[in-house]
């Protein structure tokens, strides 16, 4: 595998607090603080740009315990610490960060379902491939790389930097959403081998 810098782009999804034990009372994903340094190896890459999603919750979305779908814990509100990028995040090599959930009766789990246009916006900007990251692996991660994936994008999900949670409630398994992205075309790759596939592009 190769990946060609000047085509491939890299998209962090929600590596915030409220899905983290920094947040015990919000969403935590087990290892979700731990992937950090992971995701720090891949923002050090030559991308052709880096796109971050962050959730930006009102405090009475319709996800929420209570609410509508009654789903989940209060998570990610808007302005508060859980809506935060993890602590030693290097958000500086974020082009864009792309906020999704502000609408209090729209589920977003995807930035393509609050922001239709990004597809094509990565296209214009000559982008073939696309590496996903972030939490949760089977969640938010699974849905933007699905949906850019059926749209036509080479798609690589990097596992060891990021974090999945099954939510039985939701339907909302990891052992499922991955055979679901295989079968999309969707590769699960580590860390190790993108920064093995650049290295290798930039050496021809």
């Amino acid at each position: 595998m190769t990946l060609d810098p000047m085509r491939t782009s890299l998209l962090v999804v929600d590596a915030q607090c409220g899905f983290t034990d920094l947040c015990p009372d919000e969403l935590p994903v087990p290892g979700g603080s731990a992937i950090v340094p992971a995701v720090n190896r891949l923002l050090a890459l030559p991308f052709a740009r880096i796109d971050a999603t962050q959730d930006w919750h009102p405090p009475d979305h319709r996800s929420f315990l209570g609410r509508t779908d009654n789903l989940y814990p209060p998570h990610c509100v808007a302005g508060t610490r859980g809506a935060e990028f993890l602590p030693g995040l290097h958000t500086e090599r974020f082009a864009a960060v792309w906020r999704k959930g502000y609408d209090r009766e729209f589920e977003a789990y995807a930035v393509t379902a609050q922001h239709p246009g990004f597809a094509a916006f990565l296209k214009a900007s000559g982008i073939g491939v696309v590496v996903v990251c972030g939490i949760a692996t089977n969640i938010c991660c699974f849905f933007a790389a699905r949906d850019l994936r059926q749209v036509g994008f080479e798609v690589l999900m990097a596992e060891d930097a990021s974090a999945g949670i099954d939510v039985p409630a939701a339907g909302l398994f990891q052992a499922k959403a991955k055979a679901d992205g295989e079968a999309l075309g969707i590769r699960y790759v580590t860390v190790a081998e993108v920064v093995k596939a650049m290295a290798a592009e930039n050496a021809r």
